[in-house]
């Protein structure tokens, strides 16, 4: 998984995500590519349901503006555009969008993305 990526597309966006080597992202890019529909939370997060990714552990207990994490209570698959160092149990993360990440907030509500490697 050295040096792969995540590209997530939007609208007219793509943005590129650095990945974290864990069981929760091998499984996600496994089933990659996917366009699915996020649906806005907050104003701060696009998140989707994704059942049964493997998660050894939740290695984060709080999130940044850029992450992509899974969060295992809700078994959700979320992209945070907003936000710093916020306190939320069970996430694992999966990566995080270093430039543009913020382009998310100008789509509010539901938005179709497509990830892909």
């Amino acid at each position: 998984m050295e040096n792969q990526q995540l590209v997530i597309t939007f609208g007219d966006e793509q943005l590129k995500a650095t990945i974290e080597d864990n069981a929760t992202t091998r499984d996600l890019i496994e089933q990659l590519p996917m366009t699915i529909t996020m649906h806005d939370l907050y104003n701060r997060e696009k998140y989707v349901e994704i059942s049964g990714l493997a998660v050894e552990e939740t290695n984060i207990s709080h999130y940044s503006k850029g992450d992509i994490s899974y969060w295992t209570p809700g078994e959700a698959f979320v992209i945070y555009y907003k936000g710093n160092q916020e306190p939320l149990n069970g996430l694992v993360k999966m990566g995080e969008i270093l430039k543009g990440v913020e382009l998310l907030a100008n789509y509010p509500g539901d938005i179709e993305v497509t990830i892909s490697s």
